[in-house]
């Protein structure tokens, strides 16, 4: 096991050091959302995230995955490298997030609403009409809650019971979608930013 480890250590490092940049980069592009707003977290907000991001990834690359000792002139080189290769896939991730994430807003946030009222059709289904009754009345609170549109979720069906439950204020589709394009976007990046730190950044590391 332990020869694993050692065989395989920049792989397994690149990866877990990679998860922990995307987690950065997701937490900080759902805070700038809260923040800011949908349309600036995926423009403005996505360019500040993503730099953010670089530093953080370079530092992690440099000491714990290909453990470069390079100093003076070469380690700007290598930064310079660093960076450069970063700012391409920043700007892909930019382009991703801004077509995707803002121009096909609407589509998507519809993709996800429809994705949603699958999803807990099927959990309703899975778990009885009981349930469904039981969850929709403490989550939901009173029936006029239900009715009225206001409430987190509602039971829908005919005379032989309730047949879905469908979320109408509890998830906003559009933050999931914008989250859904983020995540999709993050590991095409981590991707070609292995390739490009093992063939061109990272290649003399002494």
């Amino acid at each position: 096991m332990i020869n694993f480890f050692k065989k395989h250590w920049e792989v397994l490092s690149y990866l877990v050091f990679g998860v922990l940049c995307t987690l950065l980069n997701i937490v900080l592009y759902a805070l700038f959302n809260k923040l800011f707003g949908y349309t600036a977290a995926n423009s403005w907000g996505n360019v500040l995230d993503n730099i953010i991001c670089i530093l953080f990834a370079y530092c992690t690359n440099r000491a714990f995955v290909f453990r470069s000792k390079t100093h003076g002139k070469a380690m700007a080189r290598e930064f310079g490298a660093f960076v450069t290769c970063r700012l391409g896939t920043m700007l892909l991730d930019t382009a991703i997030m801004l077509v995707l994430g803002n121009l096909l807003a609407a589509q998507g946030a519809a993709l996800m609403d429809e994705l949603m009222q699958g999803v807990l059709s099927v959990v309703a289904h899975w778990l009885g009409p009981d349930t469904a009754i039981q969850m929709a009345a403490s989550y939901a609170g009173t029936p006029a809650g239900v009715t009225d549109g206001s409430a987190a979720i509602a039971v829908i069906g005919g005379a032989d019971g309730p047949t879905a439950i469908f979320v109408t204020s509890r998830y906003n589709a559009q933050a999931l979608w914008g989250l859904a394009v983020k995540v999709f976007s993050n590991v095409l990046v981590i991707v070609l930013n292995y390739v490009f730190s093992k063939l061109i950044i990272f290649k003399n590391r002494k």
